[in-house]
């Protein structure tokens, strides 16, 4: 079991947890945060049990879900995704899977935000070439 879990690092742990928070609130402002609480509620759910192994395993589902989006997004978050081992559960506190599973609620958000951000984009650039294709009219174009 211990060979592929993983851990997140946070190098820029104050940046991070700053603008997770932002992007939280810009879903909070959208219908964006629905699909998120709903992605989220095992994560936040596992914070507030005291049981490790449920917090730790928990942690492991999201992080093979979101291992690859937390990485290719380290740039902005300052947060990554590496593999560690039996070693580094048995000393993890509970503090600190409930760090990672906070981190883990913001990464959410900010994956639906980002999706919903590309479809907004793709459903303005549609519009914009049937626009100029001139075959809809301005309150067809406004049903998409």
């Amino acid at each position: 079991m211990f060979e592929v879990d993983q851990k997140i690092d946070l190098p820029a742990q104050e940046n991070a947890t700053k603008m997770i928070g932002y992007v939280k609130k810009a879903a909070e402002m959208t219908h964006t945060v629905i699909i998120a609480d709903k992605k989220a509620a095992k994560a936040i759910s596992a914070v507030q049990t005291q049981d490790k192994r449920r917090k730790w395993n928990v942690l492991q589902e999201y992080l093979k879900e979101y291992g690859k989006f937390i990485n290719e997004t380290t740039l902005l978050t300052g947060v990554c995704v590496y593999p560690v081992n039996a070693e580094f559960y048995a000393e993890a506190t509970l503090q600190e899977l409930d760090r990672q599973l906070q981190i883990i609620v913001g990464i959410v958000y900010l994956k639906e935000a980002v999706r919903v951000a590309i479809n907004k984009a793709y459903e303005e650039c549609l519009k914009k070439l049937l626009r100029k294709s001139g075959m809809f009219t301005e309150a067809q174009l406004n049903l998409l």
